[in-house]
């Protein structure tokens, strides 16, 4: 019975009587257990720095030389991620350094999505992004086999079209641009203003760009040549001139980006990069193969790279590891083509396409072996 009162006393000790024991303690082993204490109990933490704020305050040298310094702040803020966004918020000269190091924090992680689970199931979803001005918000619109919707920041439904518009993949402050068999320009509420087309010849990834211009690769039905890009008036779709055919070898997603053309060259391995003019500049390659789908925001690329055709004989022979992330990474690429990031998909996950909405990446999948459909969205753009 001693022994059990004498254990309920100890565990029921007032705080004074722990503070006389501790305090017998010598101050090396005192400071090594508050530490432990400090790093193991986020409250205890708080209460720590507010003691040591009050007893030992940050000297005015350390405030001024260190702490507002325009050339140590950086240093001191670049480590920190995303989630320590309230560092921002701590002074002006600290916002400036949270803002100067940005860059670093930009990686690609998935976040919570709502989008509409109906419209998912086993058809191949197409995306494209309607700009906004000052009295209408950015939309995103979404096209699968059996409809096309319009959807706000939040993935609620503004408006839906009982039509497939297929080829779905650019849209301007006038226009949607869809290509298949032709190339259309679409009002915002659907209907065909102006559309495109040549006898034996397929279109897709109409990219608008500059001085009125709509970019877009052309290809033969029975692929008897070589790809080519072809240079449209956005607005009335006719023919301005035509670029490439001799360097493209299966021609896929292009991007508009200031004064150049990326295209995606899917069997030569590489980016073919031109002026809006048709002027071959450069040709960027990798650690990337078949690149297919491409997207660029804030000077930045997103590639990711086609199925590789050959990819099941190579794995039964013992090869072509890589070939079977084909589709299930996206390269995060500089403009010089340096590869600053590579994102897998989860979940055995292929890329289907992506476009960047608001601050994230919104990427279908074709999830194996059910052949479902999901949307990700990856923030980090």
């Amino acid at each position: 019975m001693r022994g059990i009162q004498k254990y309920l006393s100890a565990t029921a000790m007032p705080a004074s009587r722990m503070a006389v024991r501790l305090a017998q303690l010598p101050h090396d082993v005192l400071a090594e257990l508050a530490a432990r204490l400090c790093v193991s109990d986020d409250s205890a933490r708080a209460a720590a720095d507010a003691v040591l704020a009050k007893h030992q305050p940050v000297p005015q040298w350390a405030n001024e030389g260190v702490l507002l310094s325009s050339d140590l702040v950086p240093h001191l803020l670049a480590p920190l991620g995303l989630e320590d966004g309230a560092a921002a918020a701590a002074c002006s000269a600290w916002a400036a350094g949270w803002r100067a190091t940005a860059e670093g924090r930009r990686h690609l992680r998935e976040m919570p999505l709502a989008f509409p689970e109906d419209l998912l199931g086993t058809e191949r979803i197409e995306l494209a992004v309607l700009p906004g001005n000052s009295a209408i918000e950015t939309s995103l619109v979404v096209s699968n086999t059996i409809e096309t919707r319009i959807l706000d920041r939040r993935m609620h439904t503004v408006r839906t079209f009982e039509e497939q518009w297929d080829g779905i993949s650019n849209a301007d402050a006038q226009s949607i641009f869809t290509a298949h068999h032709v190339v259309r320009r679409l009002s915002h509420d659907g209907l065909e203003v102006a559309s495109y087309g040549e006898e034996h010849k397929w279109f897709h990834c109409p990219a608008p760009g500059p001085g009125g211009l709509l970019f877009c690769v052309a290809f033969e039905e029975d692929d008897t040549e070589h790809d080519e890009i072809l240079a449209l008036d956005a607005a009335s779709l006719q023919l301005r001139y035509r670029f490439g055919q001799s360097l493209l070898n299966d021609a896929r997603n292009l991007e508009v980006v200031g004064d150049e053309l990326f295209v995606c060259d899917r069997n030569n391995d590489r980016l073919q990069v031109f002026s809006l003019a048709g002027e071959h500049r450069r040709s960027i390659t990798g650690e990337w193969t078949k690149p297919a789908l491409l997207c660029f925001a804030k000077d930045r690329l997103y590639l990711v790279e086609d199925e590789d055709d050959e990819g099941e004989e190579d794995e039964e022979e013992g090869e072509g590891e890589d070939g079977r992330l084909c589709g299930k990474r996206i390269f995060v690429l500089s403009l010089q083509g340096d590869t600053l990031q590579v994102f897998t998909l989860p979940d055995d996950q292929a890329c289907e396409g992506f476009c960047c909405f608001g601050n994230q990446l919104l990427v279908t999948c074709n999830r194996s072996p059910a052949d479902e459909r999901a949307m990700l969205a990856l923030s980090g753009v």
